[in-house]
């Protein structure tokens, strides 16, 4: 694991680059603090040269529209969370449930803390993703790609739909 410090505006962040496991533990140990993780150094770079977007605004955003605060979630919950929103895409629902031990165990844990279920939070998630992709000048095909929706008209029939 690599930790990597010193970026203008970011001294209370803690930026590793690691296998995904391992992001648990550093998130467990820096609960008081902003975790940024990725997978490579090649991803950081992308990422601190402003070649990758992330959808931690998508994640963070979701969460406080359904009222949801990060400091209140699990650890594990929370890392799983934290790592979705270094990303660039919106994750499949089986990423999600096979970060635990058990399907059983992931939803239990995820219906303590989240007032809606985890297909329904990426459905927003994605919406949200695919709103800015489009008000950036993305085209329709594009944004719904990265967006992590199955067609141009999946996304378009859930973004004329209320989040």
């Amino acid at each position: 694991m690599q930790k990597l410090h010193g970026l203008p505006g970011r001294e209370r962040t803690v930026i590793i680059v690691a296998p995904p496991g391992a992001v648990v533990h550093v998130v467990r140990r820096h609960s008081h603090r902003e975790v940024i993780a990725f997978a490579s150094s090649d991803e950081f770079e992308a990422w601190a040269a402003g070649g990758v977007e992330t959808i931690r605004r998508e994640v963070f955003g979701a969460l406080a529209a359904i009222g949801c605060r990060l400091g209140d979630l699990s650890w594990h919950l929370r890392a799983l969370l934290e790592s979705i929103a270094a990303g660039d895409r919106v994750p499949a629902l089986q990423d999600l449930e096979g970060e635990w031990p058990s399907r059983r165990s992931f939803y239990r844990e995820w219906s303590a803390s989240v007032a809606e279920p985890p297909s329904a939070f990426l459905r927003r998630v994605r919406a949200l993703h695919a709103r800015r992709l489009l008000g950036n000048g993305a085209t329709r095909k594009s944004a719904a790609a990265v967006a992590g929706f199955s067609s141009v008209d999946a996304m378009r029939r859930r973004l004329g739909a209320r989040d």
